[in-house]
């Protein structure tokens, strides 16, 4: 297989004088980057990138990309060291070795375990795909902490890294129903324990809601952002510039709240919450777009470092909003050192760090490529 050059490459270079030191929270911090974007190798193979990359993950140790392709259904492996695909593997959705019929996410686990996730659905199997074990969540199933009526472990949950645990939040599942906080699932013994988040609760006062004769159609949904890193547990939301840190060993869970001189730190909900129809429910969404947005965080394991980028408004061109990205850097602790104004995006969809580096994904005319980024901390 060809070797591919980088498409283009951009060298920045940026520290903090007086005016940013306040948004740092470090005078002395200086960050430096390298941008490059790449293309995978697909060969004679047609790549699956029609989805969200929900269904993609790369191995511990960043060796390879899994790009599950739901429909077929197969497994991709992508050589992320030589930008190439290598081989895929057929699977089955349905039977005793079938993967789900409506899988919307995957995790490998550090002991490279696979997790099939889906609505209501989660399979796991061995590394060697030839094994499988399937989960049910429902209140009968579980022991321990008990399910109130009416409530539910929410879509988006994800696997401990050792694959022994499942993390999410619980929520009355109805429209509208509100998240009452952090779920943990022990997978060896089925039993649930609930971890009240009573702040929460009122995330779903920002949702814009659809009716039809005065039925809910639709709602808009703020995301919450599950990461596990060396143990323990990183909770954020789309709403508030804050962070849930639960430790599992300790049982212990502590709020940290962050300020930026950037963006406000809070979304305000100036915006219709209730539509009637999808022209009212379009023009919802256009004012809702001026509000602040906190991504997930994303962890650089050699540099033991948390990055967000978040996006605000930064101007009206006619009727257009025009949106400012800013990126956010916290230690390993979450405590937040460097913010500025960047010029590129990183998405939300597929992004990772290798080697110190940061991979975010970006469709190149339907083929899979990374815009690469890569830091360096002075």
């Amino acid at each position: 297989m060809k070797k591919l050059a980088p498409l283009f490459s951009l060298l920045v270079f940026f520290s903090c004088g007086e005016k940013d030191e306040k948004a740092s929270g470090n005078s002395e911090f200086a960050l430096s980057y390298t941008i490059d974007t790449v293309q995978v190798d697909p060969g004679d193979h047609l790549v699956y990138v029609t989805g969200y990359m929900n269904t993609a993950t790369p191995s511990l140790d960043k060796k390879v990309l899994y790009n599950l392709n739901p429909k077929s259904p197969e497994l991709e492996i992508i050589d992320l060291d030589a930008l190439a695909f290598q081989e895929s593997i057929p699977l089955e959705k349905e039977g005793p070795e079938g993967i789900g019929n409506y899988v919307s996410d995957l995790v490998v686990t550090d002991l490279g375990d696979f997790f099939f996730i889906g609505y209501e659905s989660l399979v796991k199997s061995n590394p060697g795909l030839d094994q499988f074990k399937r989960f049910s969540f429902q209140a009968d199933k579980l022991s321990g902490d008990k399910l109130d009526e009416n409530e539910g472990i929410d879509f988006g949950a994800i696997p401990s890294k050792d694959g022994n645990y499942f993390f999410g939040t619980y929520s009355v599942q109805m429209f509208q129903g509100k998240i009452g906080g952090l779920a943990v699932v022990d997978l060896n013994e089925m039993s649930l324990k609930k971890i009240p988040i009573p702040e929460l609760e009122n995330l779903v006062d920002f949702n814009i809601n659809q009716y039809q004769d005065g039925r809910p159609m639709m709602s808009t949904i703020e995301r919450i952002w599950l990461n596990e890193v060396n143990g323990k547990l990183y909770l954020t939301n789309s709403t508030r510039n804050e962070a849930f840190i639960y430790d599992p060993k300790l049982d212990s869970l502590f709020k940290k709240e962050f300020q930026s001189s950037i963006t406000d730190n809070a979304k305000k909900g100036l915006y219709t919450k209730e539509t009637n129809s999808d022209e009212e429910m379009s023009k919802a969404m256009k004012e809702k777009n001026k509000e602040v947005n906190f991504n997930e965080l994303i962890y650089d394991d050699m540099n033991e470092k948390f990055w967000r980028v978040s996006s605000d408004m930064d101007r009206m061109i006619a009727d257009s909003v025009v949106t400012k990205n800013i990126l956010t850097i916290f230690d390993k602790e979450l405590n937040q050192l460097h913010e500025e104004k960047i010029d590129f995006n990183i998405t939300s969809m597929l992004s990772f760090f290798k080697e110190g580096t940061l991979y975010s994904y970006i469709n190149l005319d339907d083929e899979m490529g990374f815009t690469r980024i890569k830091p360096s901390y002075e």
